[in-house]
Parts: structure tokens; C-alpha cells; sequence
């Protein structure tokens, strides 16, 4: 069941982590849970290819076709794949299905521009490094960049009809899912999938495994909230990160930490007075050298360093 895109990872009774191969382009993880009476997909990868055997993939375990697939938030990681699943009813926040509606049609020659660029930019980075880690992580990232540009004259918007503000409870014979959001954090909304029953989280970006969490265009504090409100209100042993492996509650805790941390260190570069390169230069906060996506520690600091210097400046 295994493919080139994904591993089948058992969370728990009934649910299963879909994880994603690094490299492959499928990129964002997802999940299957099987209710006992209908199935629920939980985002749906960065390529309609993998999108396609995901829902293959959810029919051959469960024995019944998908019947509903949520996604967490709208980015194309996580909702590229929904074309796939054009017999199932799409779940979302009101937000989320708004910020996909408005981005419209699929406008292929400037998706493709961008992901020029992005390609572009990571040669650069990949031209001046030495570390044997982070040439690895960014050759997995041009190979998931490569395949989603050969992808996107393919792609299609799909945009939810069922949506919710706070809470969305669907109960099926042997267990109940809740969808649930606390508002945005990763993304300008966030969406969390629970199981109270076996007590598993699917968490969409708001958590990782061991992975540089990406916080441009979030908001850190927002997402050091919401995390800190899911380990008060939930009993979650275990955790379907939006990528990373499958694992358990502490992968909360990890995530809480490394946006403090990085607050802290990105808020000591501000008020140093030293240039954003000579901060670059630093390379990847230390205690985090080797956690997956490593990259994206660049941007993250790119983009708190200048929200800082803006608000200072005020």
C-alpha cells in the first residue's frame, strides 16, 4: 500500500497517518479515518497524482469510498489533491473556503512563474552551503518544486460546501471525528481533526514532527496560543503532524518551544542593530540544525526580522 509519494503509518484503531516520502511531491501529509459507516480524508497533498492514489489508497482500507474530505487550511500542500475526490462533500473553515474561492481559477502561467523563482532561489542557497543535512533537505525541496511545476497545468480549485466557524461534529457508528479551529496561526484560519475515542489528533500544519514549522504570513503568537488552548482542551495521546512522522503529544510542546525560541531570537537580531545578512549568515537556530526543512528557517527569519523592524518603527 506503500507507493512513491506516501508511507501508511497506524496512528490508532481505525486511522491511519499518510506520510509523505521526502522528495516525492506530495509534500503535506494526510490522514484516513474509517467511522465505521463512511470514511473521512483529512487534506489531500500537494499533487493531484498522489491525490489520486490517496483516495485509493482510503477505499482499499476501509472497504467504502470517501465520503467526506476536510482540509485543514488552503495551502496547496494540503488541498492540491482535491480533484481527486470529486464524489466526496469538502469540509473547511468559512475562511478557508473563502481564501480558496478568491484565489480564482488556476492561473498556470503564473503559478509556474513562481515556482521559477523559488527553484531559482534555492540553487542560490544550495550553491553557497556545505552542510551535508541541509544539501539534502534542499534537493528533496527542488525535486517536490520540479514536480509540482510539471503538475500545475493539471491542477483544478476545488472549493468546500460544507463549512463551520469554531466546531463541526460528524458521528459515524464505531467512532466520531471533531473538526474543529481556534482561528489562524500557520495560516490565516486553521482547522484541526479530533477523535475523542482514540484520542488522536490530526493537526494539518499547526504541528510537525521534527520539521521547521513555516511561519510566513501567520502569526506566531496566534499559533503559540492555539497550541497551548489543544493541550488544555484536548486528551491527545496520539498525533498526525502535517508532515513529520506519526507521534505524540510532546510534538505540541516541541512546536510551542521552537516559536518562542525563534520570537526570541529573531526579536535579540532587532534590537542588535547588525543586519539581516549578517543574522542569515547565522544559519539555522541552534538546537534545530537537524530538523527537516531547514531552508524554510531562512524565510521564517526573513519575515519576522522585517514584521519586527516595521512594528519598532511605528
Amino acid at each position: 500500500m506503500n507507493n512513491e509519494y506516501f508511507t501508511i503509518q497506524q496512528a490508532s484503531e481505525g486511522i491511519w497517518g499518510v506520510i509523505s516520502v521526502p522528495g516525492s511531491g506530495s509534500l503535506g501529509n494526510a490522514a484516513i479515518i474509517d467511522l465505521g459507516d463512511l470514511t473521512v480524508v483529512v487534506d489531500t497533498t500537494n499533487l493531484p497524482h498522489s491525490g489520486a492514489l490517496l483516495r485509493h489508497t482510503a477505499e482499499q482500507l476501509t472497504n467504502k469510498p470517501v465520503k467526506y474530505v476536510v482540509n485543514t487550511h488552503f495551502h496547496g500542500d494540503h488541498v492540491n489533491g482535491n480533484q481527486q475526490f470529486m464524489k466526496s462533500e469538502f469540509i473547511s473553515t468559512v475562511w478557508t473556503r473563502d481564501l480558496l474561492s478568491d484565489m480564482g481559477e488556476v492561473n498556470i502561467d503564473l503559478m509556474q512563474q513562481n515556482i521559477q523563482k523559488i527553484i531559482t532561489s534555492l540553487n542560490q542557497v544550495r550553491s553557497t552551503q556545505k552542510d551535508p543535512h541541509m544539501l539534502t533537505e534542499i534537493g528533496y525541496d527542488l525535486s517536490v518544486q520540479r514536480a509540482l511545476y510539471d503538475a500545475i497545468p493539471s491542477l483544478c480549485r476545488v472549493i468546500p460546501t460544507i463549512t463551520f466557524e469554531d466546531k463541526l461534529v460528524i458521528q459515524g457508528t464505531k467512532r466520531t471525528i471533531e473538526v474543529l479551529s481556534y482561528g489562524g496561526g500557520h495560516s490565516l484560519s486553521d482547522a484541526v481533526v479530533y477523535v475523542p475515542e482514540e484520542q488522536t489528533l490530526i493537526a494539518g500544519d499547526l504541528i510537525s514532527t521534527k520539521t521547521i514549522p513555516v511561519i510566513p504570513y501567520g502569526n506566531p503568537y496566534a499559533w503559540i496560543r492555539i497550541l497551548k488552548r489543544i493541550q488544555k482542551d484536548l486528551k491527545v495521546d496520539t498525533v498526525i503532524p502535517g508532515h513529520g512522522e506519526v507521534s505524540n503529544s510532546d510534538r505540541i510542546t516541541d512546536v510551542i518551544r521552537f516559536l518562542e525560541n525563534t520570537i526570541t531570537y529573531v526579536s535579540g537580531a532587532v534590537k542588535s542593530g547588525k543586519s539581516e545578512s549578517y543574522w542569515l549568515e547565522q544559519g539555522v537556530l541552534k538546537g534545530y540544525e537537524d530538523w527537516h526543512l531547514p531552508q524554510y528557517f531562512r524565510w521564517n527569519f526573513r519575515w519576522l526580522f522585517n514584521s519586527m523592524l516595521v512594528q519598532n518603527n511605528r
